[in-house]
């Protein structure tokens, strides 16, 4: 009786501590606010004018957004109403390359599968697995045969319309790095020819009947940049590198010339922002704006035609956030770019695009009361007045404003910093495409002109991943070894380094985390100390008056940082305790003990940080904005 009695005792015990657990985690989980999609928009991944199975004219869009490519959207031109067609896929990716052939079938490989979609009965008529992830171009032989090459390995695929057949024909260039064969081209004696980048250029040919590679850019004359083909208004096949120069390619043979002497020949094939505008019957596509959906027709008669027309979109993924200077929230949304402002008061959001710019604003600050974006592609600040309408196509007084571009010293910012002196700004980040070692772009307001900075006059082979300002106006930043897209890794180890602001030099630099390559964010705190967090969740605290760690922990426990290309992630609040976001937790460090400890686990992936606004913690997950309610403050 005891026993049963004990026993019972027991299943009630630990029946209370399931329920409080379960109620600790619905308290938790409920401190977490999804305020919705920032911009609720997709864009092109490439776009054809064409006709379907009964000769009505339809548009064709590779439909991507958060998600990437999830659908094909097809567009009727007589009414605006649209189809989605879902795409049949194993993981996120999206085209890079597309082609509309002479059978007037819709072509392109991405998330390592090849897609043909037939506009005749809008379905996807062949759907095959490929060896690598994909096509950066896309040709048409003469027998009608699809050729492809690939991403990153340079692999060559081909896809035989009539038998179906879709062939690996393997790599046609061996590197250490990711190569990008942005440029296709057959000649009428059965060899493809490819133009590889971005460390060094070189270009292939491959003898479809043979299996014969051939590599024309010898090793001692690669310099870096990318190759390229083209075929010329003469049916001839032109090609170049640099340091090579333009040659004529002919049956697996390469003759030297000074220049084609004939520009490219029209052809429905090209990279993820194509639009192919002509209909069979002379008209045309004067503009398709997929973000704001519209589209515009010039009719044989040359009159133009406005429609509207609509998509279902899981938004477009957000790569920042800020406060901005009037209490608002406002982030960057990439692919296509939006500009979008969340006001915690109302709950709503508005957003605008930047133009015919469809990249991204990595990284925000705010100076003199304006609000300022550091752009990729080409490392361009922009310039924003939020009290002032949104107007960039202005002529006379464009807002927002490019201010200057800093590549391709900087092509994807990661940093960009206010000056405490209230006049500059700093924006740090990875160089263009196959180069290696990233610099500083510092803009003066003043005097209306930046300055850029290499990596050779700051440290070589490295690129500026974090910077913040000590109390003396001087620097400190945060490395990364990783390159520019397609780039070549040359340094082993991120380093902390102090720049003296008024001389603009590195006068101090050391690897203080062995093996790491990465530090991610740098947060200056009220003790006179910085705290930071590597890329592998190391946490750390540097004495930049003794130049030296006075603590290293990892945290690896709460996961990997979160953090989107601009990766900040740490803040400090009204109480003192220092926030810091990784993607599956929200954690707290204590300045002097440098203890820690887990608030939450977050319900959602952490993307880009960190915002800390009336007790609540505002970041990003996808396209959405969410926050976190900090009990007790």
């Amino acid at each position: 009786m005891i026993e049963s009695r004990v026993v019972t005792t027991m299943m009630l015990v630990a029946m209370l501590l399931m329920i409080m657990a379960v109620s600790a985690v619905a308290q938790e989980t409920e401190a977490f606010t999804d305020h919705g999609v920032a911009a609720d928009v997709s864009r092109s991944r490439g776009a054809a004018a064409t006709v379907d199975g009964e000769g009505r004219r339809v548009v064709l869009v590779w439909l991507s957004d958060c998600q990437s490519c999830t659908s094909m959207l097809v567009i009727d031109v007589a009414t605006g109403e649209t189809q989605q067609v879902p795409v049949d896929r194993t993981g996120h990716d999206s085209p890079f390359a597309v082609l509309l052939s002479s059978r007037n079938l819709w072509y392109s490989q991405f998330g390592s599968r090849f897609y043909e979609f037939n506009p005749a009965t809008l379905t996807f008529s062949f759907v095959g697995d490929t060896s690598a992830r994909c096509a950066m171009s896309m040709a048409e032989d003469a027998s009608g045969t699809i050729w492809a090459a690939l991403y990153p390995g340079s692999h060559l695929v081909s896809f035989n319309p009539e038998t179906r057949e879709l062939v690996n024909h393997g790599a046609l260039n061996e590197e250490t790095w990711r190569q990008y064969p942005r440029s296709l081209a057959t000649d009428d004696q059965g060899w493809v020819y490819t133009g590889i980048g971005n460390v060094t250029g070189q270009v292939a040919g491959f003898n479809a009947a043979t299996g014969e590679v051939r590599r024309y850019v010898a090793e001692e004359s690669r310099v870096q940049g990318g190759g390229q083909v083209f075929v010329g208004t003469d049916g001839k096949v032109y090609a170049h590198a640099p340091g090579w120069g333009w040659h004529v390619l002919a049956g697996g043979e390469a003759t030297p010339i000074e220049e084609p002497p004939v520009k490219r020949a029209p052809a429905k094939t090209g990279a993820q922002e194509s639009v192919f505008s002509d209909f069979p019957d002379g008209s045309r596509i004067v503009e398709l704006d997929v973000p704001d959906r519209l589209l515009r027709v010039q009719e044989t008669d040359e009159t133009v035609r406005e429609l509207a027309f609509e998509y279902e979109s899981e938004g477009s993924g957000i790569l920042s956030i800020v406060q901005g200077p009037d209490g608002a929230i406002y982030g960057s949304t990439g692919h296509p770019l939006r500009v979008y402002r969340f006001d915690p008061l109302t709950g709503g959001f508005t957003h605008h695009g930047l133009g015919a710019q469809m990249g991204h604003l990595n990284a925000l600050a705010v100076q003199r009361n304006l609000l300022f974006g550091a752009l990729y592609g080409g490392g361009v600040l922009y310039q924003y007045d939020v009290g002032a309408d949104w107007a960039p196509g202005d002529e006379q007084a464009p807002n927002p404003r490019a201010l200057g571009g800093s590549a391709p010293a900087i092509t994807r910012p990661h940093a960009l910093l206010a000056h405490p002196d209230g006049r500059h700004l700093i924006m740090g980040g990875t160089p263009a495409y196959g180069r290696t070692g990233g610099g500083l772009f510092i803009y003066d307001l003043e005097a209306g002109s930046g300055e850029v900075l290499s990596h050779e006059q700051l440290l070589e082979d490295h690129s500026t991943l974090c910077i913040v300002a000590l109390p003396d106006g001087n620097l400190l930043g945060g490395t990364t070894v990783a390159p520019g897209t397609g780039g070549q890794a040359k340094a082993t180890e991120a380093e902390l380094y102090l720049f003296d602001w008024a001389s603009r030099q590195v006068v101090w630099r050391k690897a203080l985390l062995p093996a790491r390559t990465a530090i991610t964010d740098l947060l200056p705190a009220l003790d006179g100390l910085v705290y930071g967090i590597a890329g592998d969740s190391t946490f750390f605290v540097f004495d930049p008056k003794t130049r030296s760690l006075v603590h290293e922990e990892a945290l690896s426990d709460y996961g990997p940082p979160a953090g989107a290309q601009g990766p900040r992630i740490m803040t400090q609040g009204p109480d003192g305790v220092i926030y810091v976001l990784f993607r599956q937790a929200v954690v707290t460090i204590e300045p002097g003990t440098f203890g820690h400890r887990k608030l939450a686990d977050s319900p959602v992936s952490i993307g880009a940080g960190v915002v800390l606004l009336q007790g609540r913690i505002y970041f990003t997950s996808g396209s959405h904005v969410w926050s976190y309610a900090i009990p007790g403050l």
